[in-house]
């Protein structure tokens, strides 16, 4: 296991101010593009993710100032303690075990917990000690209707409700719903997606559907295969807004069906 070469000084300082703030909203406001000019490094679980070796990247990450490091939920073990930021949800976690974090004090977790189990949710993360710096409601039903989450109305500047109403909508993946959104308000306008695969429409050479999950997890469940469709769909109304908005969004993987629009990266090298 690597450790952070290089500590996480500049994150580990955020968060102790942010700590001493009494609110969440505070907490927002005060990371208002704290990390801008910087390329948000964002891993989602994906089969893709055991292409690479895991060491290599973490050196990468630690080294590399210039990037800041955003997993999602299950793709925390690549990057461990050179994540500048950890995204989570309580769906398909395990919700009894907190996760042991490598290095905790240089790593913002940030939790999306559903508005309409929001007291319930908080209450898992309160009661089981999962560590939590900052939290938001995701609106689902009965606010929205499945046809409105953004992978379905590809209403991409709903992004912007996490700075505006301390909120973010239903979208899937979680890129969707939280990541981007977060990324985008720390102020980054430089994308690296490491995982975007989909768990049903991917290429890989193992035929796997999922980083480090049983794939029977999401191939017994048939309503994966039509939402994901959606997502793909989705992506290249993500391409043309990202364009719009001068949005430079590449991915690492070479076995996903995400609009071949965006650039390719070939190797960890090129991050």
């Amino acid at each position: 296991m690597v450790k952070n070469i290089i500590m996480k000084k500049y994150t580990a300082e955020l968060k102790k101010e942010i700590i001493k703030l009494d609110s969440c909203e505070e907490r927002i406001d005060f990371l208002k593009d704290k990390y801008k000019g910087k390329t948000a490094v964002i891993t989602l679980p994906g089969p893709s993710l055991n292409d690479y070796d895991h060491n290599e990247l973490r050196k990468i990450f630690s080294n590399r100032e210039d990037l800041v490091i955003i997993p999602n939920k299950g793709s925390y073990d690549l990057s461990l303690g050179t994540s500048d930021f950890h995204v989570m949800n309580p769906w398909n976690i395990n919700k009894k075990v907190p996760l042991n974090y490598e290095n905790p004090e240089n790593t913002i977790v940030f939790w999306n917990v559903t508005a309409a189990f929001q007291d319930n949710h908080l209450e898992m993360i309160s009661n089981n000690n999962h560590l939590c710096d900052i939290w938001v409601p995701c609106y689902t039903e009965p606010w929205i209707k499945k046809e409105q989450c953004i992978h379905n109305t590809c209403n991409f500047e709903q992004f912007w409700l996490l700075g505006k109403e301390y909120k973010t909508i239903w979208g899937t993946p979680i890129l969707y719903s939280t990541a981007i959104p977060l990324a985008l308000h720390l102020g980054c306008k430089d994308f690296i997606i490491m995982g975007w695969d989909t768990h049903m429409f991917n290429k890989h050479k193992d035929k796997k559907a999922h980083y480090n999950q049983p794939d029977n997890d999401f191939k017994s469940q048939p309503w994966i295969k039509e939402e994901e469709v959606k997502i793909i769909e989705s992506s290249y109304k993500l391409y043309d807004w990202c364009a719009i908005n001068n949005i430079n969004m590449k991915l690492l993987t070479d076995i996903s069906p995400i609009d071949n629009r965006f650039e390719r990266l070939k190797s960890i090298k090129d991050i």
